[in-house]
């Protein structure tokens, strides 16, 4: 049947599910495909307005809630030729892979719709793997196996709770992977393919993923977990098995992969072990949408997607119970109380050590203390407690800033985490009792590539300002070491108006000194502040021409007496310019922008900002709805 034949196919058969005489009857296998149709074509249209959704329909992309109609709304341009859909009637969820061109270059994208009994869609989870090398090799492909679409035999088949547990096996062994575990639910001649590619049973010698081994994927599915191989997967979460397809024993489940970056060998398959790629040097977390056909008990094809989101990301539908991730509190020695100045500057050496030292008993935390990085809450001990190795010396690249009126304190400077250098701006606030209440980590890590991978962030944009580790300036600009006698006001409306300045690309009403100077990603222009603001320049503040929304813009500490700023703002970058679009504008994402601001009589005199990108429409964990700009 011609793809033609099949849409028209489709949009009737929902047309007919959706009818008065319908509603009384569950969505079956039919008119959970014609749903997908539909949304498939009102996407390419640009227009979800012709689905049939509830009034609190919930949309989700790459882990992001965003408004239904906007990210990859805007940029679709046609469907590809592969197409995989798995149905459930019995739950009323309904999934699919496909490939997808986007401003134009080919992508994944992975979809599951929720159906309810009134046939409206309440539920949208999305998934886009921008990877053009698995676009080209699904669309070599073409359709998936025939074996996918057979319907098994009602005496062979195994129940949907055990579809499930078998499912699972494969998370459970995979998280930490143990060499000596029990591998025995995979078929013998189990296959799989990742993102297009086939990572079975392969035998052309070529690496497997970031690794430089050649013999990982010539292994069976058995094979390869009795190896350990895959232990730098050091958490599955968020397991969410929402289809399963028991007429064809298919399971389509969503999870969450943390990779913590604490493994430093790979064991290989001739007995010897070689380095950790450097990409799982650092924490990671991907998000993976995948397909598992069984035969009986065992698990025979698979098939997985995947793309990156920020470390510990929550998902954007929650499958597992929530975790108070609050300090008990300790009974370390507190800080006086009140905390001053002195006292502010001395904890961040404090929390230094205790990073390095990989123990937060070391320090008077209260009862309920929170831990953030890049945005996200994660539990005291992880992230960057299991990986920082050195900092800077006060000699080199940083700087401190106190605020005594919030009772904070921070530090900006270089880091190291095994190999891979970074950028951090670390806020500490301490509370009543001489506690510390908070600790926020921004870090922004440097990304490289080389023939496996290197350290970028999978599936990004590249960067209109990249950082691979070099800083050839070597000391942070001497303005903000500055300490002055007394204090100087910091002007909220000076800030107010660099912000709007970003978000408009205007230089107007910002106050701006004649000889400001500033730096992005370490890298500084000969333009001036103001024309930068303006949009001049190839990358003016280190950013696309065409970034939009300045948003979730928070100071964390307005130093008075150093007349400096460490703010944090999140700008957004749709990608739904008029074309054609630079390769640096032609996937949405949200830059993550940690900075310092120094000022000089209430006028910007010099900007540092390090850059990091984030799917689009990321937002803090510290933004509990609203703008925070408040320097009172």
């Amino acid at each position: 049947m011609t793809a033609t034949v099949r849409k028209a196919l489709g949009a009737a058969l929902s047309i007919l599910a959706l009818s008065s005489g319908a509603l009384a009857q569950r969505c079956e296998r039919a008119c959970l495909e014609g749903l997908i149709t539909d949304y498939l074509n009102a996407l390419v249209a640009h227009d979800p307005s012709t689905l049939p959704t509830t009034p609190n329909v919930k949309y989700v992309e790459n882990d992001q809630i965003l408004p239904l109609g906007t990210g990859e709304w805007h940029l679709i341009e046609s469907l590809g030729t592969y197409n995989h859909t798995f149905s459930d009637p019995e739950a009323g969820q309904v999934a699919t892979i496909i490939t997808v061109t986007e401003n134009g270059v080919g992508a994944i994208y992975t979809v599951r719709l929720k159906v309810e009994e009134d046939g409206k869609i309440s539920e949208i989870e999305t998934q886009i793997t921008r990877d053009s090398g698995g676009f080209e090799l699904y669309e070599q492909r073409g359709q998936p196996e025939p074996v996918w679409f057979e319907a098994v035999p009602p005496e062979e088949r195994i129940p949907r709770d055990m579809l499930i547990s078998q499912t699972n096996k494969y998370y459970t062994g995979m998280q930490g992977n143990d060499p000596k575990g029990d591998y025995t639910f995979f078929d013998k001649e189990c296959n799989r393919i990742e993102d297009g590619l086939q990572t079975t049973n392969v035998k052309t010698g070529d690496p497997y993923g970031h690794s430089n081994d050649t013999a990982f994927a010539a292994l069976t599915c058995e094979e390869q977990f009795q190896t350990g191989f895959l232990g730098f997967v050091t958490k599955i979460r968020e397991r969410h098995f929402p289809v399963v397809d028991e007429e064809r024993q298919v399971v389509f489940a969503i999870t969450t992969l943390d990779h913590n970056g604490t493994v430093r060998t790979l064991p290989s398959v001739n007995g010897t072990s070689s380095p950790i790629p450097r990409y799982f040097e650092t924490p990671r977390s991907l998000i993976a949408m995948e397909a598992f056909r069984l035969k009986g008990e065992k698990l025979y094809r698979i098939e997985m997607t995947l793309t990156e989101v920020p470390y510990g990301m929550k998902a954007g539908f929650p499958e597992d119970a929530p975790v108070d991730l609050t300090h008990p509190g300790t009974t370390f020695t507190p800080y006086p109380d009140p905390c001053d100045r002195v006292c502010l500057e001395g904890t961040i050496g404090d929390v230094i050590l205790a990073l390095r030292g990989r123990d937060p008993s070391r320090l008077p935390l209260a009862k309920g203390a929170r831990y953030s990085e890049n945005g996200q809450f994660i539990a005291w001990g992880d992230g960057l407690w299991e990986t920082l190795e050195t900092i800077a010396g006060i000699e080199a690249y940083s700087a401190v800033v106190a605020d005594l009126e919030r009772g904070t304190a921070a530090w900006w400077g270089y880091t190291m985490e095994h190999t891979i250098p970074g950028v951090l701006a670390l806020r500490i606030k301490v509370g009543e009792g001489g506690k510390i209440t908070e600790i926020e980590v921004n870090i922004v890590r440097a990304e490289s590539t080389d023939s496996r991978g290197g350290t970028v962030t999978l599936m990004r944009p590249p960067l209109p300002v990249e950082w691979a580790g070099v800083n050839e300036t070597g000391r942070i600009n001497p303005a903000f070491l500055e300490n002055n006698l007394i204090e100087k006001q910091i002007p909220t409306e000076t800030l107010n108006a660099y912000f709007d300045g970003l978000e408009k690309h205007s230089s107007e009403a910002v106050p701006f000194t004649p000889d400001c100077t500033r730096r992005d990603n370490l890298a500084e222009d000969d333009l001036s502040c103001a024309a930068q603001l303006d949009g001049e320049g190839l990358a003016p503040n280190g950013l696309p021409n065409i970034t939009t929304t300045v948003r979730d813009r928070r100071i964390l500490v307005a130093d008075k007496f150093r007349e400096t700023v460490l703010a944090v703002t999140l700008i957004d970058e749709p990608a739904n310019g008029p074309g054609p679009l630079p390769e640096t504008s032609r996937i949405p994402g949200t830059y993550l922008v940690p900075q310092l601001i120094k000022l000089t009589n209430g006028s910007i005199s010099h900007v540092e900002t390090m850059i990091k990108w984030m799917p689009f429409g990321y937002t803090s964990g510290w933004m509990e709805g609203g703008e925070i700009l408040n320097l009172s």
